[in-house]
């Protein structure tokens, strides 16, 4: 006979730095579902630093290099921080139902529980893969995010999955596993954003599906032209007059909390709003939780054992690496010594990685852009507008996954679409 402790089981992925939001996950699973299991897959490596902080935070944890993934070091140095954490999503699942668990859901580290997931548990009992839209209705007011964000990005939020054990659910852990191992780019010129855009093939793919349209459901900044938030008379938080179930604060800031997130330009928080209030609480509950301090964690996947920063192109360049690559994070390997000959990596201790841009640090009036439009008209003038079109388009199709440092490498595009482990 099933017990309860292993019918149910609520899992986050997190990398040291966002310690603090998995435990305060935990504080609203805690409130919310208090005899629930919660599992956290720690992306990163076990420093004495990280190892306390979760020692202190009595979270039950397991770390990537303990997934048995046999080429992990790969998967860590091609794959960027975010690409890494969603990449081993479907592993970690698997791994959860292989422990007897019967259901399984995956929440973002940035969610919170303001009620317990019954419409979640409800789906789950008729059907074996839930899943949540962005949005149920359309966004083209001309504002980010949009349709077309959502058709660059994926139908659904993979900040949220219910699955129940099944033969089914296996089939698709094992197709999305492969899929996220191979190809977890976040590369929308390329046709892939990390783990979430493959699942736009689920429905199609893969049966017992259900699609939970639920409103209080990961309510966030994607849906909030939809939902409307409130509060009643006990401080409870209201979406369309009924009690919120879920917020998904996806781009938010503890430092900003005056800001909704750093990814749209819909929304404004206005000062004493049942919003803002919200959105101000859970900033307040990251500090409470230590967030200034583990934030200040690094990456152990971020650099070469001699301290050198790997940059995007370094990362890429793992792809196209036709020879084994066993320890690809060693400066003196044959990989490396490679990519300083071809000048991809520089040697140096100083980060060299691109500034993350966003809806809202774009500045269109900033030097540097004024620089590049005034490169970009003047190599119209002296080849040709259509002659200009096609390097601009040659330009797109370099970006994807590693044409760049093939070509840097002087090694032929990679045209096919093929798994590379």
């Amino acid at each position: 006979m099933d017990t309860p402790k292993m019918n149910l089981c609520i899992a986050t992925i997190v990398s040291g730095n966002y310690l603090a939001y998995a435990k305060t996950l935990s504080e609203s699973i805690t409130l919310q579902m208090p005899s629930t299991q919660f599992k956290v897959l720690i992306v990163d490596l076990p420093t004495e630093e990280l190892n306390i902080e979760i020692l202190e935070s009595n979270l039950d944890v397991t770390f990537a290099k303990d997934l048995n993934i046999h080429d992990i070091n790969l998967i860590a140095y091609k794959y960027d921080i975010v690409e890494f954490n969603t990449a081993l999503k479907p592993t970690f699942l698997k791994k959860l139902f292989s422990e007897g668990y019967k259901n399984v859901i995956y929440l973002d580290p940035d969610i919170y529980l303001y009620s317990p997931l019954t419409s979640v548990l409800e789906a789950l009992q008729s059907s074996e893969i839930v899943l949540i839209p962005h949005a149920l209705t359309p966004a083209l007011d001309g504002k980010r995010p949009s349709d077309v964000d959502f058709l660059r990005n994926g139908s659904f939020n993979l900040g949220f999955i219910g699955l129940k054990a099944s033969a089914q659910v296996t089939k698709m852990l094992d197709w999305w596993e492969s899929r996220c191992l191979n190809l977890g780019f976040s590369d929308t010129g390329f046709g892939t954003f990390v783990d979430q855009k493959w699942i736009d093939l689920v429905p199609s793919y893969f049966t017992g599906v259900h699609i939970l349209k639920d409103e209080t459901c990961n309510v966030a900044y994607w849906n909030l032209h939809e939902r409307d938030i409130t509060s009643d008379l006990n401080s409870r938080y209201l979406v369309n007059n009924s009690p919120l179930t879920f917020f998904h604060f996806s781009g938010v800031s503890p430092s900003r909390p005056d800001l909704l997130s750093k990814h749209q330009s819909r929304h404004f928080l206005i000062e004493g709003t049942p919003l803002s209030r919200l959105v101000g609480s859970y900033c307040n509950a990251l500090i409470v939780q230590g967030h200034n301090k583990i934030s200040k964690i690094p990456y152990g996947y971020a650099r070469l054992d001699d301290g050198t920063p790997i940059s995007w192109v370094m990362r890429r360049a793992a792809v196209i690496w036709n020879k084994p690559l066993l320890n690809p994070f060693s400066a003196h390997s044959e990989f490396q010594k490679c990519l300083r000959s071809s000048g991809i990596s520089q040697n140096s201790t100083k980060n060299n990685n691109i500034r993350s841009i966003s809806t809202l640090n774009f500045d269109q009036s900033g030097l540097k852009v004024r620089g590049m439009n005034f490169l970009i008209k003047t190599a119209a003038k002296i080849i040709g507008v259509n002659n200009f079109l096609l390097v601009l388009r040659y330009c797109a199709l370099m970006t994807r996954e590693s044409h760049y440092a093939a070509v840097l490498l002087n090694r032929e595009l990679d045209m096919i679409h093929r798994m590379r482990r």
